[in-house]
């Protein structure tokens, strides 16, 4: 109904010039058409779901995993105490917990696997690819890779200033794909992600169970498979919490 109401107004001349305007305005290269009200639907329940459903992985995995690693929770508890108010200036501050979300995102990529389809004929490794072959890019996989990373199965959110971070970081980190076809929310993501998980380290202590160890399974996206069990403390003032 909303996107009818929407398409109603861009006929009449009297819709705002928003994102979704914009989208539902815009042709395509090459047959020149526009999304139809079936296709907007589909558009905006990708944005809900990449949007919230990703973001909402990412940060309760960042939380189990400074669970499981006090050590840094305190880092970025006591970097979060700088906080006063959380605007995107403050975002520039939280280097700690940036490198935390960022290895949350190399441990437990939102999008394990994603499928991308050949438009031209390709040799890749001395395969030949023909048009329309589909081929599957797995940022679990590639994020884990032995020959790739130096321990590539642990949790060291200090590894992105090592040479072998900062090259990995380069070639084969891709939590959010990568050209043309890279997420759109790419951005906003490394700053919603880093800000939320200091506000909540800033005020409160997270405690993994031992009897609920998460195993992490693909749906749409990397989840528990029994959900992300947590005890939460509220944080004392000895890092200026509130």
């Amino acid at each position: 109904q909303l996107t009818r109401a929407r398409m109603d107004q861009i006929t009449a001349g009297t819709a705002p010039d928003d994102l979704a305007t914009k989208i539902m305005t815009q042709r395509d290269p090459e047959t020149n058409e526009q999304f139809s009200i079936d296709e907007m639907v589909d558009q905006v329940a990708i944005f809900f779901l990449a949007g919230h459903e990703t973001s909402a992985s990412a940060l309760a995995w960042a939380l189990y995993l400074l669970a499981t690693h006090p050590e840094w929770q305190d880092k970025v508890a006591k970097e979060a105490a700088i906080l006063t108010e959380p605007d995107y200036g403050s975002v520039a501050k939280l280097k700690l917990s940036r490198d935390v979300f960022r290895e949350t995102l190399r441990l437990y990529p939102p999008v394990p696997m994603m499928v991308r389809q050949s438009r031209c004929p390709v040799t890749f490794r001395n395969r030949k690819i023909a048009p329309g072959s589909q081929m599957v890019i797995s940022p679990w996989h590639l994020h884990r890779h032995i020959r790739l990373w130096d321990n590539p199965d642990g949790f060291d959110p200090s590894r992105w200033h090592s040479e072998n971070g900062k090259a990995c970081l380069r070639d084969a980190y891709i939590p959010f794909s990568t050209g043309a076809r890279v997420c759109i929310g790419a951005g906003f993501a490394m700053v919603e992600g880093p800000l939320l998980l200091s506000l909540l380290l800033k005020s409160f202590r997270f405690e993994a169970l031992s009897e609920h160890r998460p195993t992490p399974v693909a749906h749409l996206t990397v989840r528990s498979n029994a959900g992300i069990w947590l005890k939460i403390h509220p944080r004392s003032a000895e890092f200026g919490a509130t």
